[in-house]
């Protein structure tokens, strides 16, 4: 039995989302995964400082809040993996010399923020009406320095028992997904690593799956809305 009562090791924990939750924000969403909470609001594309200007493209800015103090070592690290894994889903040459800002708020962190705030990024941009190539997905596992095996979406209790930490993120495009983010921290073997890859490729069939529903349900609700006007 895990800390949060799944009982395979193989098990995700729910997901819940909402797309439009801000009104001052071009497009927002959020993103729970169990206990783990993100909130992401996009704005632009919008005019971008002349230091930061790309002839050819947007330019992509993420900023990530933490639930409690001021940013700090960890959330500028983890803008740079976020902004690494999203800037390819983003047509920026359709909207160059622009700047598309990303806010990442953590309400709270039990584990796979990453993978939540990826999940959350991807319906806020779609919310946004920015232009994307596809829809990204992540998700995250963990070798237990115990017993060896993989914990897929591990809690932060699992987490102390991880040697290494795993976090991958797919388009859904093709018959094989493209890799857009691989992150991996700790100590494991070359097998391992492959194995953490496929086991959470599977995985994010059903985030990709969940991310679907929640855009399609929100464009029905719309369509409902202009019907009833």
């Amino acid at each position: 039995m895990r800390p949060d009562r799944r009982t395979e090791n193989t098990q995700l924990r729910s997901f819940s989302s909402s797309q439009n939750v801000l009104n001052q924000a071009d497009g927002s969403a959020t993103f729970d995964l169990g206990e783990t909470s993100v909130m992401v609001s996009v704005l632009g594309p919008v005019e971008v400082p002349l230091r930061d200007e790309k002839m050819d493209e947007a330019t992509v800015e993420v900023v990530v809040r933490p639930s409690m103090g001021v940013p700090a070592t960890k959330e500028k690290l983890m803008e740079q993996t976020l902004r690494r894994a999203i800037e390819p889903v983003i047509l920026g040459g359709m909207m160059p010399r622009t700047l598309i800002q990303i806010v990442v708020q953590i309400l709270k962190d039990d584990g796979s923020a990453i993978a939540a705030s990826l999940n959350a990024m991807s319906l806020a941009l779609v919310d946004a009406g920015v232009p994307m190539k596809f829809m990204i997905a992540s998700m995250s596992c963990m070798i237990d320095r115990i017993t060896n095996e993989i914990v897929m979406d591990p809690t932060t209790k699992e987490l102390e028992n991880a040697s290494s930490v795993h976090t991958f993120a797919f388009d859904n495009l093709s018959a094989t997904p493209n890799i857009l983010l691989s992150d991996s921290r700790g100590d494991f073997s070359q097998k391992q690593y492959f194995e953490c890859h496929d086991k959470c490729l599977n995985a994010v069939e059903k985030v990709h799956d969940f991310l679907r529903m929640a855009v399609n349900s929100k464009k029905e609700k719309e369509y409902q809305q202009l019907s009833n006007e």
